[in-house]
């Protein structure tokens, strides 16, 4: 079981760190935020590995007026898991909405006993600045329609024809990759079972591997999301409860 915490810890640094869309996908590239809800909440079990033993929690909220958003993904250990081995780790994204969608200002992850860090982006620069503290350890050019790798999974949601690539922003460096809609269907959650709309964001080098599936009777909320990072762990999120129900 110790092994088991370690190897959830490692995925939880993972975390912040081309198949063409299917036919009737619709061509307008706008993005509206009339079908997100203005706020929501989504409860998930986390588990290492397919099928694997649930071993934390997590909770993903967000809240906008049409002008301005936030977002916020909290993960951490729960039941032996966190009698072993405490864990805490949260990301948060606020920034603008516009025409193209969602424009990050500010990406903070927090972890129990490390130095914070954040991606702040100048988009009249067109640059974002990746900090640890107070010391930028990196920066990347910025370009419409970028991203955080939280602010991601709402963006991909409501976007009439996805972009080729784009930059994903993390904590710890920027990477380009390409975001794929795979297929439509139905996916089990211990949540119940929701039509959903199957997308994977992709780095060329394997940095970024995400799946998530969207409800398509939800307004896009994430209801199940699989995170592999470069040393071949598998996180699985898997909804247990949505808010609001419709």
């Amino acid at each position: 079981m110790i092994r088991t915490v370690h190897v959830f810890a490692v995925a939880l640094v993972f975390l912040v760190s081309g198949t063409m869309p299917a036919a009737g996908w619709a061509q307008a590239a706008e993005w509206s935020s009339a079908k997100w809800p203005e706020k929501g909440q989504v409860e998930f079990q986390v588990a290492i590995g397919f099928g694997g033993l649930p071993i934390g929690q997590a909770q993903h909220t967000w809240s906008h007026d049409g002008k301005q958003y936030r977002m916020r993904l909290a993960v951490e250990t729960a039941g032996v898991a966190a009698a072993l081995r405490k864990l805490g780790y949260v990301q948060q994204s606020e920034g603008d909405i516009g025409e193209s969608g969602l424009r990050p200002r500010r990406f903070d992850v927090t972890q129990l006993g490390k130095t914070p860090e954040a991606a702040l982006f100048d988009w009249d620069k067109a640059r974002v600045g990746i900090h640890r503290g107070a010391r930028e350890r990196r920066s990347a050019s910025l370009a419409a329609g970028d991203q955080d790798i939280l602010s991601v999974w709402h963006q991909i949601g409501h976007m009439g024809k996805l972009p080729e690539d784009l930059l994903v922003v993390g904590n710890k460096d920027a990477r380009r990759a390409r975001i794929s809609h795979l297929e439509d269907g139905s996916t089990q959650v211990p949540a119940g079972r929701f039509a959903t709309r199957h997308f994977k964001i992709h780095s060329e080098d394997g940095q970024i591997a995400i799946d998530l599936w969207l409800a398509l009777d939800r307004n896009m909320a994430p209801v199940r999301a699989v995170l592999d990072d470069a040393k071949s762990v598998t996180l699985i999120l898997e909804a247990t409860s949505i808010s609001p129900d419709k």
